[in-house]
């Protein structure tokens, strides 16, 4: 039976970015980029004014003062968006608009809060540094520079500064296509009402979410009885898929039929079983282009698992650089006094206190608990025969994306 380390270690080493190919900008968000992205140009591409005001040459202002004022000849207004051709020579201003293009030979700009018109002439009072309240075409970003790196996660301030540069077809990754199947005879539907011995489905809604958190594509979602045929065709089909979820039996009961199914349909165990709780029965493995990740049924094994080898997975077939959240350091608040010889990765609550991160260990822990999932905020890591840990201890803690209101 393999660590976790060992475990996410095969996972990592396997499942490799699918394919690039490009996606229209407005489609792009929550994509990975394929590519390095350079600037075709500098940003800004055109000198242009930083505000409101009088674009001048500095020296004519080297003198002004209240009591020494300089006045200047307006030859006009320039615009946002206008074309210049006109030249600003000594003894001359032009007014100007924020973000119009700068009049050639002048290299200030004065706020119009800081002048006087007099008829055509300008009275300026103050002296003015040359290149002031000026943006210089490439100052922010110089032709040729990356601009965003290949694997980062194109979010609106990515799509703003791609628009701004021409990029309306996007270099990434395909997105993985993923199929999940929910197993188990005991298990009805949402709009159901549970016979005795019957629980309504729920893992692979919450899975569906998790999936779509990521960005990716549902290719099939579906729930199917422990019944072998049934599951046999219900499988075939959803090894379709980039990534094949199946959940529950994967363990060794009686009815327990999914990992065994999954090898008769050609799919090639990587690993099954893992020194971990919750969800020691997790199954790795593939079949062609298809990965499968055989989780067990209680939805806190499965929210976990998904947490911790899932969710990385998927991010690397989509090229991203950040696999997973970081973990942080944060003070128990309360004491872990039960561990165990698997590493345990508990549910918590995490805050921030003071500019430090303090965690409370849920009081309910099992694999099977919906409770211990809509409650908690974070993953604690608890290492195997671990003793007792008091409170003030310090603990690594994954943060996950659930809010606590």
């Amino acid at each position: 039976m393999l660590n976790y380390e060992d475990a996410r270690a095969l996972v990592f080493q396997n499942v490799k970015p699918l394919e690039k190919c490009t996606r229209p900008l407005t489609e792009s968000q929550g994509l990975a980029l394929s590519d390095d992205i350079l600037a075709p140009h500098g940003m800004p591409s055109f000198d242009n004014s930083g505000v409101d005001g009088y674009a001048v040459q500095a020296q004519d202002l080297a003198q002004a003062s209240a009591e020494n004022p300089v006045l200047l000849e307006n030859l006009g207004y320039i615009a946002a968006g206008d074309s210049v051709n006109e030249k600003v020579y000594s003894g001359q201003c032009m007014q100007i608009a924020t973000g119009a293009p700068l009049p050639k030979e002048a290299d200030s700009v004065v706020m119009k809060e800081d002048i006087e018109v007099e008829d055509s002439k300008i009275r300026y009072t103050q002296s003015i540094q040359a290149k002031e309240n000026v943006r210089y075409h490439g100052e922010d970003i110089p032709e040729g520079d990356t601009i965003i790196p290949a694997g980062t996660v194109i979010g609106p301030v990515q799509i703003a500064t791609l628009a701004t540069f021409g990029f309306s077809q996007v270099p990434v990754h395909q997105v993985p296509k993923v199929s999940i199947v929910s197993t188990g005879s005991e298990l009805i539907d949402v709009v159901g009402q549970p016979a005795e011995g019957q629980i309504r489905e729920s893992n692979r809604f919450m899975l569906a979410g998790m999936v779509r958190q990521e960005y990716c594509e549902i290719l099939k979602i579906s729930m199917i009885p422990d019944l072998p045929e049934l599951l046999n065709e219900e499988f075939e089909e959803a090894l379709k898929a980039d990534v094949t979820l199946i959940c529950g039996g994967m363990s060794i009961g009686e009815k327990d039929f999914a990992r065994e199914i999954l090898k008769e349909l050609g799919v090639e165990e990587i690993f099954w079983k893992i020194k971990f709780k919750p969800g020691k029965p997790l199954f790795f493995g593939r079949r062609g282009k298809t990965w499968v990740f055989g989780l067990p049924g209680n939805p806190a094994s499965s929210y976990v698992l998904f947490e911790e080898f899932v969710r990385p997975a998927l991010r690397k077939m989509m090229g991203r650089r950040v696999l997973e959240e970081s973990m942080v350091k944060a003070t128990l608040e309360t004491p872990i006094t039960k561990t165990y010889n698997r590493l345990h990765f508990m549910r918590g609550l995490l805050h921030e206190e003071n500019g430090e991160f303090r965690v409370r260990p849920l009081k309910f822990q099992g694999s099977h608990s919906i409770g211990s999932l809509v409650a908690s905020n974070a993953l604690i890591r608890v290492e195997a025969d671990s003793p007792s840990m008091p409170a003030g201890s310090m603990v690594s803690v994954r943060p996950l994306r659930n809010e606590i209101a």
